[in-house]
């Protein structure tokens, strides 16, 4: 289709249509008719004439999977007849609830827009709740989810659901109800709408955007026509649906014929992986040649690759679009490529906003040499106005884009404003960005309005100052400026290329320092090697905010450590200090109105703390000043403490440690001189109460310890405590929101993590009580949090409606993936693959699944009759093969591969225990499964594997009647020289100690109330560690 036909269409399709908002016509009877005028340019019958061409193309190994558009058609027509089967009213507004791009997705989009409807792209992380407001709030009736994600059944009513290639589709309609937020839109929204989507939020708090084809459709010409795109190019459909750039990625294609490629692969997880997605080494499998990306984004590609892969001669890529954020320096191009790759490719700097959904500015870079403007107008409907001052020959001021036709309407601005009653009229939407207009009438980006903070009493230029602090710094090496403002602090972010030793970090901040005013030099610099971004692709400020705000005063804290920890002195006005001894309790002064020497200190203590502190300062004269500080008997710790407050520092960002692997302990009973047999006897074995704690309300947790150092449990009454082992004394508490159930998990030493049934997963520092972060989750968490092997990655199961399994970055808690595994919650722990990098999920509907750790992809499901509430375990003997327990009271082995059934052993009872697995040594090719049933039994089962036909077979070693139900898991313990024993907990409170071997019972004794939780054993301190429902935490010695 050529432009001219474009223009005229957006002519007359203006006055075609009537407000799609109410439309009284029954879709089913009003066909699309192949000759209903101008075609839009996703119109089913306009695409249909590109034939075989390709469409959509799935990056996949060994070969990609490639959908032509009249492939695509056909598919596109059965989509559209399911939403007519429905009776889905044209002009209706559809929402959409995908994961990623997918073949399915874009169809589905094609569709609504097909249906004479428009789609509404939410966030998938959105809880059904807020899903719901949202909706609500933009006027939208329905919701299309793909693949496994799913919505609340209080908020949502599932209508039917068909499968797009191979892709479950799910229609809902919205449930409405007294306490529903009213729409937002007081006007009508406009003809021919096209989509709605949320701002992100940069420049201003977000708002709802409603976008007309008329918006959108210029856009797509004028930049197809610029850009010249054909249908020989490949585009790369990379940008999250949820930010309208991504409108641009498909509409292009469909305007030129072009095709979209997509991958499973993301950014945030493997740039590399990404890497070889769009530029193949594979020559059978074509490159992309446009690539639409956010500086922040593309920088993740490592200047090398950039250079190498991306910005080379011989590169696919056709023109790399940079847009969102502030375009790199001309320093940072030169380290990316080759100036003459510009007479190439088009290396082009594109600006917009989402008001004016999308882009409205473009600059094809032509020099590294001169200034970087932000271009001119993409088409001659967008005007420009700057809110200025003029000095000189220089105009600075906020940038205001306009059009008199493409206009969207917000709500939450035009509905409070006259001005666009005057459709002829133009409107101006606001930038939030101050840009320089040089006397030629060329624009140059300045920095952002809200940049400029007051800071003892002078008003300063983050953005200013950053372009200051990276002319200091090695091609390449970046740096970003944010205000605390509760804390008043100014702090430099420097993006490093390698890490650099701390006496490096002080020279090159030492440099800095010198070429900024006293106003504008920062508090503290934190070196960092990875700036994060959001899920948009720009940098998350707020995230940054959140890893510097405890970077904020190190040096007062290493002060503080020392005082307490070496000096044992304290703060009279600390909570905590009523643990510690006071030093010189009985004199005047006390506490930080001690000087350093008063408290205790000498010159070798004062040499140690400069030299921690010293290498964080930057100037020379400071640290000798502190160390004359701390020897001056008649300054008190205060004013050292204030003198570090303001001192020049330089911080550096702690990263998590990844859990170290246990190691196997191995023993060997041969010597030099041959085998010896000797025969001991056992001594009796006696069980003891060692100390009890009191939790105020039942603990029902299992229990769990940290290197034989620490035991760890929470109840009822929504304490956790963290206790000494030995004694039982308090270590710290957490007090949470809501009950605890969840077994914490310890990621180190000074992080551990918690589930809450008010729906949160808690990260907190066993040592001190304090809660570091929490993520919400959606529902209550009964399942222990899995830390994985590598300690990268955190996967937390819940009773959330929407997404009942979470995996978040262990570094930054960030989502990585989420969805919806059956369709009930999940109190089952998963357990990890880790040669495969998956995971065995199960389910309360009985389905169970394996979904791989990276990307949350769903690799088989099986299912149950009944719901599982045993966490899955894998058999000892034969990696292979997994057991799961049904609570009906089934016990299967599954295959790791499939998930299919080998074998079956059933109880007499419901199984609410997990299952234990243990392979001795002296039992070779065979592995034993201990667990508790309703039936008041404890079973264990022997499990032999071979490699015929039937691969695992069931045979009942022992099962021993306790008295009682068993829903706690047993617990394997080793005593020395006794050897191997099953520890039961029965729920009348009995407790049972029986012999591994034939399941006699060695010991019994029984608690004041009852026992669900689990027991956990520290061996070297010989101590069983068990909660019970009288609210008391037992230490039982053996």
């Amino acid at each position: 289709m050529e432009a001219a036909e474009i223009k005229s269409e957006l002519e007359e399709d203006g006055t075609e249509e009537t407000n799609p908002n109410v439309q009284d016509e029954d879709p089913e009877s009003t066909p699309i008719s192949e000759d209903a005028g101008p075609k839009k340019l996703y119109d089913i019958q306009r695409i249909r004439q590109f034939g075989e061409v390709p469409l959509l193309i799935k990056r996949m190994e060994p070969q990609d999977s490639v959908v032509s558009y009249s492939g695509a058609v056909k598919v596109l027509e059965e989509i559209l007849e399911f939403l007519r089967r429905h009776h889905i009213p044209r002009g209706a507004g559809i929402a959409l609830r995908i994961t990623q791009h997918t073949k399915a997705s874009c169809l589905l989009i094609l569709a609504v827009l097909n249906h004479n409807c428009h789609f509404f792209a939410t966030d998938k992380m959105l809880l059904s709740q807020a899903l719901h407001g949202q909706m609500c709030a933009a006027g939208v009736e329905y919701l299309l989810v793909s693949e496994h994600l799913g919505v609340g059944a209080m908020f949502f009513e599932r209508l039917d659901s068909m499968l797009v290639f191979g892709e479950e589709c799910k229609l809902f309609r919205i449930k409405h109800g007294s306490n529903d937020p009213p729409v937002q839109a007081k006007k009508p929204l406009p003809p021919n709408m096209c989509y709605t989507i949320t701002t992100t939020g940069t420049t201003g708090s977000p708002k709802l955007v409603h976008v007309p084809y008329e918006c959108i459709a210029p856009n797509i010409l004028s930049l197809s026509q610029k850009l010249n795109v054909s249908m020989a190019d490949i585009i790369y459909l990379g940008t999250p649906c949820t930010f309208d750039p991504f409108v641009v990625e498909l509409f292009l294609a469909l305007q030129n014929g072009s095709a979209v490629l997509f991958s499973h692969q993301s950014m945030k997880e493997s740039p590399s992986r990404v890497l070889n997605a769009l530029f193949p080494s594979n020559l059978a499998k074509p490159g992309i040649t446009i690539l639409q990306m956010t500086p922040s984004l593309f920088r993740q590609f490592g200047a090398t690759a950039i250079r190498e892969r991306i910005l080379n001669s011989s590169s696919s890529l056709r023109v790399l679009l940079l847009g969102g954020e502030v375009f790199p320096s001309n320093a940072e191009l030169v380290s990316w490529m080759d100036p003459r790759i510009l007479l190439h490719k088009h290396i082009c700097n594109i600006y917009g906003i989402t008001e004016i959904s999308c882009w409205a500015l473009l600059h094809m870079v032509q020099s590294l040499k001169s200034q970087m403007p932000l271009g001119t107008p993409i088409d001659e409907r967008t005007v420009l106005r700057i809110q200025c001052e003029t000095d000189g020959d220089l105009e600075y001021g906020e940038l205001f884009l306009g059009s008199a036709t493409r206009r969207c309407y917000i709500p939450e601005i035009d509905d409070k404003s006259e001005e666009l009653e005057d459709d002829a009229s133009v409107c101006f939407r606001a930038t939030g960005d101050m840009v320089h207009r040089l006397k030629d009438g060329t624009i140059c980006y300045g920095e952002r309005a809200n940049d400029v903070v007051k800071r003892a009493g002078n008003r300063i230029s983050l953005g200013l100052i950053t372009r200051k602090v990276e002319r200091c710094l090695p091609n390449g090496e970046l740096a970003t400026c944010l205000w605390l403002g509760d804390l008043q602090k100014l702090i430099c972010c420097i993006r490093t290329l390698e890490p650099k030793t701390k006496v490096q970090q002080r020279a090159q901040t030492f440099d800095i320092l010198s070429k900024l005013s006293n106003a504008e030099q920062p508090d503290r610099f934190v070196y960092l090697q990875h700036l994060p971004c959001n899920v948009h692709g720009k940098l998350d400020k707020e995230l940054l905010l959140k890893e510097c705000i405890p970077l904020a005063q190190p040096a007062q804290e290493i002060l503080k450590s020392f005082l307490l920890d070496r000096l044992e002195c304290m703060d009279v006005d600390d909570e905590k200090a009523a643990v510690k001894r006071q030093r010189l309790e009985d004199c005047d002064p006390c506490g930080y109105d001690l000087s350093f020497r008063q408290a205790g200190g000498t010159s070798f203590h004062a040499i140690t703390i400069c030299r921690e502190i010293g290498l964080q300062m930057c100037i020379d004269d400071e640290q000798r000043h502190l160390f004359e500080m701390l020897l001056d008997e008649n300054i008190p710790l205060r004013t050292v403490l204030r003198f570090l407050d303001t001192a020049k520092l330089v911080a550096n960002n702690t990263k998590l440690k990844p859990v170290e692997q246990l190691s196997k302990k191995v023993t060997s009973c041969a010597s030099s001189c041959g085998l010896v047999i000797k025969r001991i006897e056992q001594p009796v074995l006696n069980v003891q109460l060692q100390w009890k704690v009191n939790f105020d309300k039942c603990v029902d947790s299992p229990v769990t310890q940290y290197e034989g150092r620490y035991v760890c449990v929470g109840a009822h009454s929504k304490i956790l405590r963290v206790l000494d082992p030995q004694t039982g004394t308090e270590q710290s508490t957490v007090k949470l929101p809501d009950r605890i159930e969840c077994k914490a998990t310890f990621l180190s030493e000074q992080l551990a993590m918690v589930g809450c049934y008010d729906g949160s997963l808690y990260g907190f520092n066993p040592l001190t009580g304090d809660i570091l972060w929490n993520v919400e989750i959606g529902g209550m968490i009964k399942s222990q949090p899995l830390l994985s092997a590598d300690g990268s990655r955190i996967v937390v199961c819940s009773y959330a409606d929407d997404y009942n399994v979470y995996c978040l970055s262990a570094e930054r808690q960030e989502v990585l993936w989420c969805l919806k595994i059956g369709e009930k919650p999940i109190f089952a722990t998963p357990i990890e693959l880790p040669r495969e990098q998956s995971l065995i999920i199960c389910t309360l509907d009985g389905s169970y699944a394996r979904v791989t750790l990276t990307e949350g992809t769903v690799e088989w499901t099986q299912k149950l009759r009944e719901p599982i509430f045993a966490t899955p375990v894998l058999l000892d003997s034969k990696a292979s093969i997994f057991l799961s327990a049904e609570v009906a009271g089934r016990v299967h082995a599954c295959h790791v591969g499939n998930g299919k059934i080998l074998a079956t052993f059933s109880t007499e009872g419901n199984i609410f225990s997990s299952l234990v697995v243990k392979t001795p040594p002296t039992f070779m090719g065979h592995s034993f499964v201990v667990f508790g049933c309703i039936d008041q039994h404890v079973y264990c089962l022997r499990c032999t594997t071979g490699t015929g036909r039937v691969s695992v077979e069931f045979q009942l070693h022992w099962k021993v009647n306790v008295g009682a139900p068993v829903y706690a898991t047993p617990t394997l313990l080793t005593v020395q020289p006794n050897g191997l024993f099953v520890w039961c907990s029965a729920t009348n409170g009995q407790l049972h100690l029986m012999n591994f071997r034939n399941g006699e019972t060695q010991w019994q004794g029984k608690l004041p109330g009852e026992v669900f939780s689990s027991a956990c054993f520290i061996e070297n301190l010989r101590k069983i560690y068990v909660g019970c429902r009288d609210n008391y935490l037992y230490c039982l010695g053996i």
